[in-house]
């Protein structure tokens, strides 16, 4: 399964990408009744939030401002570190479901202020999640792909 996470279909699609990274749909809630399996899919709070596929987190967070707003669920805190050094951040339960992929996120997800810092992203998707998908990133044209892809077999 493949989604698109450019701008290759704006005409500064480029630039765009450039500016805000490569940006894919996501529905995002906690629905304690989910059981991940084959095709599950939770049901959720809100819907078609744009999330930032970042190379450079190793995790999936969710924005800070967002999380309260739905009501996720706090179960920890956590020391995270970046461009500003360490702080501690809330801990949420929480599903992260990647229509375009068919994929979802899920379980502890830890809260960061993204809107407050001046993205325009709901989530951010990381390494962890990334590690079975095949990304294709085309700078000059702005398009940037997701590919679904069969996680690693065992040796026999």
């Amino acid at each position: 399964m493949d989604a698109e996470c450019g701008f290759h279909t704006e005409p500064n699609g480029s630039e765009l990408l450039g500016l805000h990274g490569p940006t894919i749909l996501v529905d995002i809630g906690f629905d304690p009744a989910f059981q991940p399996g084959n095709d599950a899919v939770p049901v959720a709070a809100i819907t078609n939030m744009p999330a930032l596929v970042d190379t450079g987190a190793s995790q999936t967070y969710i924005d800070t401002a967002v999380a309260t707003a739905l009501g996720l669920p706090i179960v920890d805190k956590e020391t995270l570190s970046g461009s500003a050094g360490s702080h501690t951040v809330d801990v949420y339960l929480a599903q992260i479901h990647v229509p375009g992929l068919g994929l979802t996120i899920w379980g502890r997800i830890a809260g960061v202020n993204l809107i407050a810092g001046g993205q325009t992203h709901a989530a951010l998707i990381g390494r962890a999640f990334l590690q079975y998908l095949v990304m294709h990133y085309d700078g000059p044209t702005g398009r940037v792909t997701l590919t679904t892809a069969e996680p690693p077999q065992p040796a026999a």
